[in-house]
């Protein structure tokens, strides 16, 4: 504006008119004077002796009705200076205005209210004769406000930056660097000038990565994304550093890209620790794998001589000897039964320190194992007048499901621990339903004994590793200290725990719990192993199996025959759902595992729409995994019951008999093909097999064909997704296969299969070197074995044969 002022006012100067004269025109009757009052600037007039001859109306309001109109030039000063901030000079800035007559523009004076004031000063010629001073002044203040705060937000950032471990620059869309920072350059080693106009991946990254490098500089700007990468570079002085990179886009007016800004953090003391780390978890893995060969060899090296020891000594014993003869006998058996329980208790304690010990869930009869542990230990009180009894609660009559191995082995502990220490009276085994909630049910184990007790004030003591109640109960009874420390440690690893309980006519008792799932089918005590409960309304049953698994399949099919049950196949989820819209059936067999849908969600269907005829049938799932979390989401997806993998003849009847059954009453027994006589190989898991088929080798002959003729090809899918590091497909082959190794003896391979699907389950983004490390070992273990596998079913078809010719 006052560009235009001086443009008017020059216009006027310039002509021949003579301002000076009286009947010149006076500058306040031109046009110019009404324009001028009407600014929103404050404007003053001074004459040539800078008395103030004018102010317009914006002037009067920042002087908030003070008039300097007549004020002389001194005069003016002492107007202004009341007002000014004293850290300004005016008189003298004022001085030199009049004394140089030159225009002067932007001159910011702050005033002690806050406001700061622009002021332009414009002197007037004519000619050469000085006519006096047009002065504007224009209130900045909420600009000067807006530009400090720019100004130190501009200075916290940088402060920010200079001081983080956060170096920050700035490129063009070339990655030519257009700015950096005091950080920048101190990471780097470079100072400023060394480094504008450089390329930033070709000074910093090391050649063999600057294609990636240049790609995520391309990447960002063409989608228009921020990036976060980690990247080693290279500094000034060669040295390596690792770096954490933030790096966007920066646009101009227009929002096109015209380069980028990339903060770099320093992570080399983080990489280093991530590689410390990862090498010592790689050492520790050595160090677990290498105590679990260890403890093994120790295993097999200190037991099999203890062994050899104490049978020659029993086969000694029975020669004949002298008194003396036989007295030194009975102490080396003595001696050499210590040793082993020594050995056996740290090998145990060992185990678990080292992590070894898993929960292997499977179905188990709680009464058949207290009955067994009362036998044994009554053979080993001998002649001894000790009473052992055990008792299990009528409310406990059902197939458990959970750690058969480690209960017994927590048992045997606590047992041995009371016949250790009880001369004469009772050993007593009572086991009683605690608590249950839905198909989890909490057992409540008590074993008590008239032994010597314990002190109150030794209680603490029993538990730990190598401590005994009493030093004199070392020197007499000897043992290692360990029992009731490996008893401990097993219970609490099963979410339970263990206490010493006063139970009235004995002098100790422990006392634990732990949690078992409930398989909700019932203890069968009636029936030989030659025998099987079959019920005739089954004839004409009409039931859906979902199922991908050959061996699961040919012995479900052959149960179905065998009972005249009519059934249908689906081997996937899409198949399955049709057979279901389209038909209705009395019973659906369904593995929760099935290619095309998952288990869960194919019974949430069935459920979903009651105008559909399978909306109220049992759905029965059949799963390898017997975890409570498993059930939890069977029972709320709808699936009416669970048959854990791999299940005997027998507990597939009583499913059948259970739904398929009108009338349970009406059970008959009739005759099936059971032989008996046959002995499996003893590498083989004898004890599961024999349990699992019932010594019916017919079934067990046509499992064993199936995997023999299958496994290799399934194993070959495993190598493909292990190649291709296709966890997810992985996963669900791992789980498909499990059962099948246990179905023909091979129940340690089962268990490491499990523990592959451990590694899937618990990690999203599993070890690719654990994987295959377990995996080898099951490829070892089934190249080792398939051969026995074969020589088994060619026995096991030998000895049918040779039974039908009889």
């Amino acid at each position: 504006m006052m560009k235009a002022i001086r443009k008017n006012i020059e216009k006027y100067a310039n002509e021949s008119t003579d301002l000076s004269t009286t009947d010149s025109p006076d500058i306040f009757s031109l046009p110019l004077t009404a324009w001028l009052n009407s600014s929103i600037a404050g404007l003053l007039v001074t004459d040539e002796k800078y008395r103030c001859t004018w102010v317009n109306n914006a002037f009067l309001q920042h002087m908030k009705g003070q008039n300097p109109i007549n004020l002389s030039f001194t005069k003016l000063i002492r107007f202004f200076e009341p007002m000014v901030d004293p850290s300004v000079n005016i008189a003298d800035r004022l001085k030199a205005f009049r004394k140089e007559k030159k225009p002067w523009f932007g001159w910011e004076v702050p005033f002690k209210n806050g406001e700061m004031w622009e002021i332009t000063y414009l002197p007037l010629f004519h000619g050469q004769s000085f006519k006096g001073a047009i002065w504007q002044t224009i209130n900045v203040t909420r600009r000067h406000h807006i530009q400090s705060e720019i100004k130190r937000n501009e200075e916290k950032f940088r402060v920010i930056l200079n001081n983080l471990n956060a170096a920050m620059c700035e490129t063009d869309e070339k990655g030519n660097i257009t700015r950096v920072y005091e950080s920048f350059c101190r990471l780097s080693g470079y100072k400023e000038d060394e480094l504008i106009g450089k390329n930033l991946t070709d000074i910093f990254v090391p050649e063999e990565n600057r294609a990636y490098a240049k790609a995520l500089r391309k990447k960002r700007m063409e989608d228009n994304i921020p990036l976060v990468y980690d990247m080693e570079i290279r500094l000034k002085d060669g040295s390596p550093r690792w770096i954490l990179a933030s790096s966007t886009n920066i646009y101009d007016n227009k929002g096109k890209v015209i380069g980028g800004a990339g903060i770099h953090m320093d992570i080399t003391p983080q990489k280093k620790l991530q590689a410390e780390l990862e090498d010592a978890r790689r050492q520790a893995e050595e160090a677990r794998h290498a105590q679990k060969d260890f403890l093994a060899n120790m295993s097999h090296e200190i037991r099999t001589p203890l062994n050899a020891i104490i049978g020659m000594s029993h086969l000694l014993e029975e020669t004949s000897l002298d008194q003396r003869q036989s007295e030194y006998v009975r102490i080396l058996k003595h001696s050499s039964n210590i040793l082993l329980g020594i050995v056996s208790d740290i090998l145990d304690i060992s185990r678990i320190e080292a992590g070894e010990i898993q929960v292997n869930q499977r179905e188990f009869n709680l009464r058949e194992l207290i009955q067994s542990l009362r036998q044994t230990f009554e053979l080993k009180v001998g002649n001894r007048p000790i009473t052992v009894t055990a008792e299990v609660e009528s409310a406990l009559n059902t197939w458990l499901i959970g750690d058969d191995m480690l209960l017994n082995q927590i048992l045997i502990n606590l047992l041995g621990n009371a016949e250790k220490f009880t001369h004469e009276g009772e050993i007593a085994l009572k086991a009683t339903l605690e608590n249950w909630q839905e198909n989890k049910v909490w057992v409540r184990f008590r074993i008590c004994d008239t032994g010597i007790g314990i002190k109150k004030d030794k209680l603490e003591l029993i538990f730990q590793n190598y401590k005994q109640a009493e030093e004199e109960i070392r020197q007499k009874y000897g043992g290692s200290g360990l029992g009731l420390a490996i008893a401990k440690q097993l219970v609490n690893f099963q979410g339970g725990d263990i206490v010493v309980t006063e139970v009235p006519g004995y002098n100790t008792s422990f006392s634990f719990t732990i949690p078992f799932m409930d398989s909700r089918k019932p203890l069968v005590t009636a029936g030989k192993l030659n025998k099987q409960l079959v019920h005739r309304s089954f004839e004409g049953a009409r039931v859906l199996v979902v199922e991908d698994n050959q061996m699961n399949l040919r012995y479900i099919m052959s149960l179905l025959e065998k009972y005249k049950i009519q059934y249908q196949i689906a081997t996937n989820g899409p198949d399955a759902s049709w057979f279901l819209e389209s038909r209705q059936y009395d019973l659906i067999l369904m593995d929760i595992r099935i290619p095309g849908m998952n288990g869960l969600e194919l019974a949430q269907m069935i459920r979903a729409d009651e105008n559909k005829p399978n909306v109220a049938t049992p759905v029965i799932a059949t799963t390898a995994v017997a975890m409570e979390s498993t059930a939890t989401m069977a029972r709320e997806a709808g699936i009416t019951d669970i048959l854990t993998k791999p299940y005997t003849p027998d507990q597939l009847l009583q499913i059948f008999n259970k739904y398929l059954n009108e009338d349970e009453t009406e059970l008959i027994m009739e005759e099936v093909q059971n032989i008996s006589g046959f002995e499996f190989n003893e590498d083989l898991d004898v004890k599961y097999l024999t349990d699992l088929y019932e010594s019916n080798i017919s079934y067990a002959a046509d499992l064993f064909e199936i995997f023999i003729r299958t496994i290799r090809e399934e194993l070959n899918k495993l190598i493909v997704m292990v190649d291709n590091k296709d966890w997810n497909m992985m996963k669900i082959q791992v789980h498909k296969l499990k059962p099948n190794f246990a179905m023909v003896g091979l129940t340690w391979i089962s268990a490491k299969m499990q523990n592959l699907e451990n590694i899937f389950r618990n990690n999203q983004i599993p070890d690719d070197q654990e994987v295959v490390k377990l995996f080898e070992e099951v490829q070892a273990d089934v190249d080792k074995y398939y051969p026995l596998i074969q020589e088994e079913y060619h026995k096991m078809r030998e000895f049918m044969e040779s039974n039908d010719e009889q």
